[in-house]
């Protein structure tokens, strides 16, 4: 009986600590520091998009980052940010992350 209740909670102990923590993560931007996002939605209108969004979305290297991350990679995309300066007046417009669920 104690070999049992032994064998039981090793297993117990080993399916509960090889759990891999894991998050759906979408690649995604927001527009900061009073940037006007209908600017970038005139330049994709330009460029033949309904809106930025659309032609952020339309980019197959930017979906091909959307799908799920376990572990040191979650970490990895979690702590991803990177902003950018469009227009050259020294303050960043945009900022693009991952937003993981």
């Amino acid at each position: 009986m104690k070999t049992k209740l032994f064998l039981i909670a090793v297993i117990s102990a080993f399916t509960f600590t090889s759990c891999e923590k894991c998050k759906d993560c979408v690649a995604s931007y927001e527009f900061i520091n009073g940037a006007n996002e209908a600017d970038a939605d005139d330049l994709a209108v330009f460029l033949g998009y309904t809106s930025f969004q659309d032609l952020f979305n339309s980019t197959d290297s930017i979906n091909q980052l959307n799908h799920e991350y376990c572990e040191d990679d979650l970490t990895d995309k979690q702590d991803y940010s990177d902003e950018y300066d469009n227009d050259g007046d020294g303050s960043n417009d945009i900022r693009y992350f991952f937003d993981c669920k």
